[in-house]
């Protein structure tokens, strides 16, 4: 342990007085249930009780801010500690974060390949599905032909659509996958709102919560963003659509 994360509590803590720490507000109690009191019996029929009613706020607010400054100085110490704490464990748990934020984007690097290998593969296993469905419905009839490569056809894109690195699962328990995390970047809300509001008139928005948008929440917005990319739309007058993957570990 290095001299900086030591801490002498005796140069902090008023040791001795925590010892035999009490609170004891019975004085200040007393007088604000009395001040209370003259506030709750008060009359306002004239200038001088008007007058005296501000002098009965400014009593009161001298006696709130002496309690305020009281609980300060008492509480002081103990808050000094406490930052004293945080600082030490937070620094540690900062390290810790530094590890997935240091080794993810090689593993998404990776993956990225990774996934473009394996669509490949992906893709030329599907043609070569679509082949031989091709080839062995040309004995059949033109309704088996189409039956043979309705089958094929979903069968190739299924294999497209799987392609790519999947769950894996790691020696000490961990479970890692890929994630898309879709969000809106709002350039010119003006714009942006004008163009949205075309979009849902043209039903080319799905049911989305449209207050969520227009609040600009990032939950209504994130969603905006999928079911907009999904259509191969990327932008729109005052924002924009992206996408990232991230990783999920669990």
């Amino acid at each position: 342990m290095t001299e900086d994360t030591k801490v002498n509590p005796l140069t902090i803590l008023p040791v001795k007085s925590v010892d035999t720490l009490s609170v004891d507000l019975t004085k200040e109690t007393d007088i604000a249930t009395e001040l209370l009191a003259q506030a709750g019996r008060a009359e306002i029929t004239d200038a001088e009780l008007f007058a005296s009613g501000g002098d009965l706020i400014k009593i009161a607010a001298t006696h709130g801010n002496r309690v305020e400054d009281a609980r300060k100085k008492l509480k002081a110490p103990f808050l000094a500690v406490g930052k004293f704490i945080d600082a030490q464990y937070n620094s540690v748990k900062s390290d810790y974060a530094k590890v997935r934020t240091t080794i993810e984007p090689k593993m998404l690097a990776w993956k990225r390949t990774e996934d473009e290998r394996l669509r490949k593969i992906a893709l030329a296993e599907a043609k070569a599905i679509e082949d031989a469905a091709l080839e062995a419905a040309q004995a059949s009839s033109e309704e088996e032909q189409d039956e043979v490569m309705d089958v094929a056809a979903e069968a190739a894109e299924k294999t497209v659509e799987t392609a790519g690195v999947g769950r894996t699962y790691g020696n000490f328990g961990s479970t890692t996958s890929g994630r898309k995390v879709y969000s809106t970047e709002v350039a010119n809300t003006l714009l942006f709102l004008g163009a949205l509001i075309d979009h849902v008139r043209d039903g080319n928005v799905r049911k989305i919560r449209i207050d969520d948008i227009v609040e600009l929440r990032k939950g209504g917005l994130n969603k905006l963003a999928q079911d907009m990319l999904d259509k191969g739309v990327k932008r729109m007058p005052g924002a924009q659509f992206l996408v990232e993957e991230k990783l999920r570990v669990g």
